[in-house]
Protein backbone atom coordinates (compact mmCIF):
# COMPACT_ATOMS: atom_id res chain seq x y z
CA UNK A 1 0.00 0.00 0.00
CA UNK A 2 1.68 3.60 -0.71
CA UNK A 3 1.97 6.07 1.81
CA UNK A 4 -0.44 8.57 2.14
CA UNK A 5 1.05 12.20 1.92
CA UNK A 6 0.04 14.66 4.85
CA UNK A 7 1.58 15.53 8.05
CA UNK A 8 1.44 12.95 11.16
CA UNK A 9 1.24 13.37 14.92
CA UNK A 10 3.44 10.81 16.49
CA UNK A 11 1.59 9.24 19.35
CA UNK A 12 3.51 7.08 20.91
CA UNK A 13 6.65 7.60 23.64
CA UNK A 14 7.82 3.57 24.06
CA UNK A 15 11.36 3.63 23.29
CA UNK A 16 10.89 0.28 20.82
CA UNK A 17 8.26 2.21 19.44
CA UNK A 18 10.75 4.72 18.28
CA UNK A 19 13.59 3.18 17.52
CA UNK A 20 11.28 1.68 14.55
CA UNK A 21 9.98 4.50 13.80
CA UNK A 22 12.19 7.15 13.49
CA UNK A 23 14.23 6.20 10.44
CA UNK A 24 10.69 6.19 8.26
CA UNK A 25 9.52 9.94 9.15
CA UNK A 26 10.93 13.30 8.57
CA UNK A 27 10.49 15.92 11.48
CA UNK A 28 8.49 18.62 10.71
CA UNK A 29 8.30 19.94 14.54
CA UNK A 30 9.26 18.55 17.74
CA UNK A 31 8.42 20.43 20.92
CA UNK A 32 6.94 18.47 24.10
CA UNK A 33 4.85 15.56 23.49
CA UNK A 34 3.80 16.77 20.03
CA UNK A 35 5.90 16.03 17.50
CA UNK A 36 4.58 15.80 13.56
CA UNK A 37 6.66 14.02 10.80
CA UNK A 38 5.75 13.18 7.03
CA UNK A 39 6.14 9.89 6.60
CA UNK A 40 9.15 8.82 4.05
CA UNK A 41 8.46 6.52 0.93
CA UNK A 42 9.92 3.75 3.03
CA UNK A 43 6.80 3.46 5.93
CA UNK A 44 6.27 -0.04 6.84
CA UNK A 45 2.26 -0.25 7.19
CA UNK A 46 3.04 -1.91 10.73
CA UNK A 47 4.17 1.41 11.98
CA UNK A 48 0.72 3.19 10.69
CA UNK A 49 -0.74 2.26 14.15
CA UNK A 50 1.61 4.56 16.25
CA UNK A 51 1.32 7.82 14.11
CA UNK A 52 -1.69 9.34 13.75
CA UNK A 53 -2.82 12.23 10.32
CA UNK A 54 -3.35 15.73 11.25
CA UNK A 55 -4.51 18.97 9.76
CA UNK A 56 -1.45 21.57 8.71
CA UNK A 57 -2.82 24.27 11.41
CA UNK A 58 -2.83 21.37 14.25
CA UNK A 59 1.15 21.88 14.03
CA UNK A 60 0.63 25.90 14.78
CA UNK A 61 1.57 25.30 18.75
CA UNK A 62 0.52 28.71 20.25
CA UNK A 63 2.62 30.28 23.04
CA UNK A 64 0.48 31.95 25.55
CA UNK A 65 1.28 35.15 27.27
CA UNK A 66 -0.17 34.07 30.77
CA UNK A 67 -2.38 36.78 32.31
CA UNK A 68 -2.60 37.26 36.53
CA UNK A 69 -6.18 36.98 37.04
CA UNK A 70 -8.49 38.42 40.14
CA UNK A 71 -7.36 36.29 43.31
CA UNK A 72 -9.91 33.92 44.45
CA UNK A 73 -10.32 34.12 48.53
CA UNK A 74 -11.96 30.17 48.07
CA UNK A 75 -9.03 29.53 46.25
CA UNK A 76 -6.03 30.44 47.89
CA UNK A 77 -8.08 29.11 50.95
CA UNK A 78 -7.81 25.48 49.31
CA UNK A 79 -4.44 25.38 47.33
CA UNK A 80 -2.82 26.32 51.53
CA UNK A 81 -4.31 23.15 52.56
CA UNK A 82 -2.02 21.31 50.05
CA UNK A 83 0.72 19.19 52.03
CA UNK A 84 3.43 18.33 50.05
CA UNK A 85 4.51 15.64 53.27
CA UNK A 86 1.21 13.24 52.30
CA UNK A 87 1.80 13.44 48.64
CA UNK A 88 4.87 11.82 49.59
CA UNK A 89 3.35 9.46 51.19
CA UNK A 90 0.82 8.16 49.43
CA UNK A 91 3.79 7.71 46.52
CA UNK A 92 5.40 6.01 48.71
CA UNK A 93 2.42 3.38 49.60
CA UNK A 94 1.41 2.71 46.49
CA UNK A 95 5.12 1.80 45.05
CA UNK A 96 5.80 -0.29 48.05
CA UNK A 97 3.26 -2.89 45.94
CA UNK A 98 5.35 -5.22 44.44
CA UNK A 99 3.61 -4.44 40.99
CA UNK A 100 0.72 -2.57 39.61
CA UNK A 101 0.59 -4.15 36.47
CA UNK A 102 -3.09 -4.60 35.71
CA UNK A 103 -4.71 -7.69 36.44
CA UNK A 104 -2.12 -8.55 39.44
CA UNK A 105 -3.07 -9.46 42.79
CA UNK A 106 -0.89 -6.11 44.17
CA UNK A 107 -2.99 -4.20 41.58
CA UNK A 108 -6.06 -5.31 42.92
CA UNK A 109 -5.06 -4.43 46.55
CA UNK A 110 -3.59 -0.79 45.09
CA UNK A 111 -7.02 0.12 43.99
CA UNK A 112 -8.71 -1.32 47.18
CA UNK A 113 -6.40 1.00 49.61
CA UNK A 114 -6.87 3.84 46.93
CA UNK A 115 -10.98 3.17 46.91
CA UNK A 116 -10.94 2.87 51.02
CA UNK A 117 -8.86 6.34 51.12
CA UNK A 118 -11.55 7.89 49.22
CA UNK A 119 -14.32 6.22 51.55
CA UNK A 120 -12.43 7.95 54.82
CA UNK A 121 -12.70 11.15 53.45
CA UNK A 122 -16.79 10.77 53.06
CA UNK A 123 -16.85 10.19 49.08
CA UNK A 124 -19.53 7.60 47.92
CA UNK A 125 -17.23 4.86 46.06
CA UNK A 126 -17.54 2.01 43.70
CA UNK A 127 -15.61 0.13 41.55
CA UNK A 128 -16.52 -0.55 38.11
CA UNK A 129 -14.39 -3.38 36.32
CA UNK A 130 -14.21 -4.13 32.86
CA UNK A 131 -13.19 -8.16 33.82
CA UNK A 132 -13.33 -9.68 36.94
CA UNK A 133 -9.69 -8.85 37.86
CA UNK A 134 -9.87 -5.32 36.75
CA UNK A 135 -11.31 -2.05 38.26
CA UNK A 136 -11.14 1.22 38.31
CA UNK A 137 -12.59 3.43 41.24
CA UNK A 138 -15.32 6.04 41.21
CA UNK A 139 -15.81 8.77 44.36
CA UNK A 140 -18.46 10.83 44.29
CA UNK A 141 -18.98 13.90 46.20
CA UNK A 142 -22.63 14.62 45.25
CA UNK A 143 -24.55 18.09 45.26
CA UNK A 144 -28.58 16.78 44.86
CA UNK A 145 -29.10 20.64 43.27
CA UNK A 146 -26.82 20.19 40.08
CA UNK A 147 -26.52 17.68 36.96
CA UNK A 148 -22.82 19.09 35.90
CA UNK A 149 -19.84 17.03 37.18
CA UNK A 150 -16.39 17.24 37.17
CA UNK A 151 -14.26 14.95 36.76
CA UNK A 152 -10.59 14.25 37.99
CA UNK A 153 -8.69 11.43 36.61
CA UNK A 154 -5.34 9.25 37.03
CA UNK A 155 -3.99 6.03 36.46
CA UNK A 156 -2.86 3.62 39.24
CA UNK A 157 -1.77 0.82 37.03
CA UNK A 158 1.97 0.84 36.44
CA UNK A 159 3.91 -1.22 33.41
CA UNK A 160 4.83 -4.17 35.87
CA UNK A 161 8.67 -3.14 36.84
CA UNK A 162 8.64 -4.44 40.77
CA UNK A 163 8.08 -1.94 43.14
CA UNK A 164 8.40 1.14 40.61
CA UNK A 165 6.29 3.26 38.64
CA UNK A 166 6.53 6.03 41.15
CA UNK A 167 6.24 9.11 38.75
CA UNK A 168 4.02 6.63 36.62
CA UNK A 169 2.22 7.48 37.73
CA UNK A 170 1.94 7.17 41.55
CA UNK A 171 2.38 10.49 41.24
CA UNK A 172 -0.95 11.18 39.37
CA UNK A 173 -2.55 8.81 41.88
CA UNK A 174 -1.46 10.59 44.89
CA UNK A 175 -2.30 14.36 43.13
CA UNK A 176 -5.46 13.06 42.87
CA UNK A 177 -6.43 12.03 46.11
CA UNK A 178 -4.91 15.02 47.62
CA UNK A 179 -6.95 17.10 45.96
CA UNK A 180 -9.83 14.80 47.02
CA UNK A 181 -8.79 15.44 51.10
CA UNK A 182 -8.79 19.20 50.41
CA UNK A 183 -12.00 19.32 48.21
CA UNK A 184 -13.93 17.43 50.59
CA UNK A 185 -14.32 19.76 52.91
CA UNK A 186 -15.36 22.52 50.27
CA UNK A 187 -18.65 23.49 49.44
CA UNK A 188 -19.40 23.12 45.50
CA UNK A 189 -22.28 23.96 43.08
CA UNK A 190 -21.35 20.88 41.07
CA UNK A 191 -20.68 17.17 41.63
CA UNK A 192 -16.96 16.44 41.83
CA UNK A 193 -15.97 12.93 40.61
CA UNK A 194 -12.46 11.47 41.08
CA UNK A 195 -11.77 8.45 38.80
CA UNK A 196 -8.70 6.64 39.98
CA UNK A 197 -8.34 4.27 36.56
CA UNK A 198 -6.86 1.16 35.74
CA UNK A 199 -5.63 -0.33 32.47
CA UNK A 200 -3.83 2.67 31.15
CA UNK A 201 -0.65 0.78 30.10
CA UNK A 202 -2.27 -1.52 28.58
CA UNK A 203 -4.32 0.57 26.25
CA UNK A 204 -6.53 3.11 28.13
CA UNK A 205 -8.79 0.05 28.89
CA UNK A 206 -10.66 1.30 32.23
CA UNK A 207 -10.74 5.13 30.47
CA UNK A 208 -12.45 3.05 27.67
CA UNK A 209 -14.64 1.10 29.59
CA UNK A 210 -16.20 3.89 31.62
CA UNK A 211 -16.78 6.26 28.40
CA UNK A 212 -18.58 3.89 26.84
CA UNK A 213 -20.85 3.02 29.95
CA UNK A 214 -21.70 6.98 30.34
CA UNK A 215 -22.32 7.11 26.38
CA UNK A 216 -24.54 4.07 27.20
CA UNK A 217 -26.53 5.87 29.50
CA UNK A 218 -26.30 8.97 27.94
CA UNK A 219 -24.05 10.82 31.11
CA UNK A 220 -21.48 11.90 28.97
CA UNK A 221 -23.66 15.07 28.45
CA UNK A 222 -23.35 15.73 32.37
CA UNK A 223 -19.17 16.12 32.68
CA UNK A 224 -18.74 19.57 32.80
CA UNK A 225 -14.52 19.28 33.13
CA UNK A 226 -12.64 16.57 32.77
CA UNK A 227 -8.75 16.73 34.45
CA UNK A 228 -6.33 13.87 33.91
CA UNK A 229 -3.21 13.74 35.83
CA UNK A 230 -0.60 11.53 34.34
CA UNK A 231 3.49 11.85 35.44
CA UNK A 232 3.31 15.19 37.53
CA UNK A 233 6.71 13.82 39.28
CA UNK A 234 9.70 14.84 37.68
CA UNK A 235 10.92 18.16 36.55
CA UNK A 236 13.89 20.51 36.82
CA UNK A 237 12.99 23.65 35.25
CA UNK A 238 9.16 24.18 37.11
CA UNK A 239 7.23 23.57 33.47
CA UNK A 240 3.89 22.03 33.31
CA UNK A 241 2.74 20.89 30.08
CA UNK A 242 -1.01 21.22 28.91
CA UNK A 243 -2.14 19.01 26.37
CA UNK A 244 -5.58 19.07 25.18
CA UNK A 245 -7.23 18.72 21.34
CA UNK A 246 -7.80 21.89 19.35
CA UNK A 247 -11.10 22.30 19.98
CA UNK A 248 -10.13 22.89 23.46
CA UNK A 249 -7.40 25.40 22.93
CA UNK A 250 -9.44 27.98 25.17
CA UNK A 251 -9.53 25.63 27.97
CA UNK A 252 -5.34 25.08 27.98
CA UNK A 253 -5.25 28.82 28.01
CA UNK A 254 -7.38 28.74 31.24
CA UNK A 255 -4.88 26.69 32.88
CA UNK A 256 -1.99 28.99 31.80
CA UNK A 257 -3.62 32.27 33.61
CA UNK A 258 -4.52 29.50 36.40
CA UNK A 259 -1.28 28.52 36.86
CA UNK A 260 0.40 32.05 36.74
CA UNK A 261 -1.82 33.10 39.19
CA UNK A 262 -1.81 30.50 42.31
CA UNK A 263 1.01 28.83 41.03
CA UNK A 264 5.05 28.61 40.59
CA UNK A 265 4.38 26.99 37.27
CA UNK A 266 5.79 27.79 34.24
CA UNK A 267 3.35 26.34 31.44
CA UNK A 268 3.73 24.44 27.73
CA UNK A 269 0.71 23.96 25.78
CA UNK A 270 0.37 20.62 23.60
CA UNK A 271 -2.42 20.68 20.77
CA UNK A 272 -2.96 17.09 19.88
CA UNK A 273 -3.80 14.79 22.60
CA UNK A 274 -2.43 11.32 22.56
CA UNK A 275 -1.74 7.99 25.19
CA UNK A 276 -3.34 8.94 28.46
CA UNK A 277 -6.73 8.54 29.74
CA UNK A 278 -8.05 12.11 28.42
CA UNK A 279 -8.27 10.33 24.80
CA UNK A 280 -11.72 8.84 25.29
CA UNK A 281 -13.17 12.05 26.76
CA UNK A 282 -11.81 14.34 23.91
CA UNK A 283 -12.63 12.34 21.35
CA UNK A 284 -16.42 12.76 22.32
CA UNK A 285 -16.15 16.31 22.79
CA UNK A 286 -15.44 16.48 26.13
CA UNK A 287 -13.93 19.60 27.54
CA UNK A 288 -10.60 17.59 28.74
CA UNK A 289 -6.81 18.97 29.35
CA UNK A 290 -4.15 16.25 30.48
CA UNK A 291 -1.61 17.94 33.14
CA UNK A 292 1.74 16.34 32.68
CA UNK A 293 5.65 16.53 33.06
CA UNK A 294 7.54 18.47 30.44
CA UNK A 295 7.96 15.89 27.94
CA UNK A 296 11.20 17.45 26.49
CA UNK A 297 12.73 16.55 30.22
CA UNK A 298 10.48 13.83 31.51
CA UNK A 299 11.82 11.58 33.81
CA UNK A 300 14.54 9.22 32.53
CA UNK A 301 13.22 6.64 34.21
CA UNK A 302 10.16 6.02 32.03
CA UNK A 303 8.64 2.72 32.11
CA UNK A 304 12.12 1.86 33.73
CA UNK A 305 12.86 -0.26 37.39
CA UNK A 306 14.55 3.11 38.28
CA UNK A 307 11.11 4.93 38.45
CA UNK A 308 11.34 4.91 42.29
CA UNK A 309 9.81 7.15 44.98
CA UNK A 310 13.51 8.86 45.59
CA UNK A 311 13.18 10.32 42.01
CA UNK A 312 10.22 12.47 42.48
CA UNK A 313 10.31 16.35 42.70
CA UNK A 314 7.37 16.29 45.63
CA UNK A 315 7.22 20.06 45.39
CA UNK A 316 6.45 20.31 41.90
CA UNK A 317 4.30 17.71 42.35
CA UNK A 318 2.73 19.84 44.84
CA UNK A 319 2.23 22.89 42.42
CA UNK A 320 0.16 20.40 40.06
CA UNK A 321 -2.41 19.54 42.39
CA UNK A 322 -3.03 23.55 43.27
CA UNK A 323 -2.99 24.16 39.79
CA UNK A 324 -5.91 21.55 39.24
CA UNK A 325 -7.69 22.44 42.45
CA UNK A 326 -7.96 25.60 40.68
CA UNK A 327 -9.08 25.07 37.50
CA UNK A 328 -11.63 22.58 39.61
CA UNK A 329 -13.09 25.69 41.92
CA UNK A 330 -12.75 28.03 38.97
CA UNK A 331 -15.19 26.10 36.83
CA UNK A 332 -17.39 25.69 39.62
CA UNK A 333 -17.87 28.88 40.13
CA UNK A 334 -18.35 29.48 36.40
Amino acid sequence: MPVEEGIYQVITAHPHDLERLTPHVNTLKRDGRFWAVTLKKSFPASLRGIVKKIQSHEIEQKSYEPVVLEINPTIIHAIKLVETNLLKSDVEKLSSYKTRIVGSADNKLAINWSEQKLKAMGYKTKQICFEPSKCSVIADKINSNSSEVILVEAHLDSVGKDFAGADDNASGTASLLEMARVLSGISLNSNLRFFITNGEESGLEGAKHYVKQLDSRNELRFIKLVINMDMVGYNSNGVVELETDSPFEGLAKEFVDLAATYTTLKTKVTIGAWGSDHVPFLEKDIPTLLTIEDWSTKTPCYHASCDKPDTVNYLYATEITKLNIAAVLKHDLN
